[in-house]
């Protein structure tokens, strides 16, 4: 049987006010099983993976029928993002197929780009940015947007981490950021 690769979601691209990127789609269940997806980050099924996210979305006006969410790197992997050493390179050649599909969606490169993983901003910032490290961001909130010129997808970024220590419920000063920023650009 064939392993055919997650489909990005969206439930109306005329509505879309911001894109979720996520690293890519490989997980395995406790048994060491690939879990396999129709839609990334499972939506629509099993709501763990994304639901921390859709609750970070929430506190700054957004929903699903908002978004346009996809993996940068689009195929399964043989070992998950934060494990693969090799991630990074990989996700090197995925870039320019996630800029002409934003494109193709967004050609004046407006809407911002949400980042759930740190990993995905080591990846896509241009060589000569700094890097920095989650927290300085949610510490930091004038450090956002990325702006279009110092990354390869050539649109705004914004970090909106998966994890758990960054739950927007829990980072006033960055929430109130995000709000601002997508009042100006949505």
């Amino acid at each position: 049987m064939e392993t055919l690769t997650p489909k990005p979601f969206c439930s109306n691209k005329d509505q879309i006010k911001a894109f979720v990127l996520g690293c890519d789609p490989t997980g395995f269940d406790k048994n060491g099983n690939r879990l396999e997806f129709e839609y990334v980050f499972d939506i629509g099924k099993d709501k763990r993976y994304f639901a921390g996210i859709l609750s970070n979305l929430a506190q700054v006006g957004l929903s699903l029928d908002d978004i346009y969410v996809q993996n940068l790197i689009t195929d399964y992997l043989n070992t998950e993002s934060t494990k693969n050493k090799a991630w990074l390179k990989i996700a090197a050649g995925y870039i320019s197929a996630r800029k002409l599909e934003f494109d193709q969606i967004d050609r004046h490169r407006h809407l911002p780009v949400f980042l759930t993983s740190e990993l995905l901003t080591k990846a896509i910032l241009n060589d000569d940015q700094p890097k920095h490290k989650a927290r300085e961001f949610y510490e930091n909130p004038d450090l956002i947007p990325l702006a279009p010129q110092t990354n390869k997808l050539e649109r705004p970024l914004i970090p909106l981490y998966r994890h758990t220590a960054y739950r927007l419920s829990h980072q006033a000063d960055y929430t109130k950021r995000l709000r601002e920023l997508l009042r100006r650009t949505i």
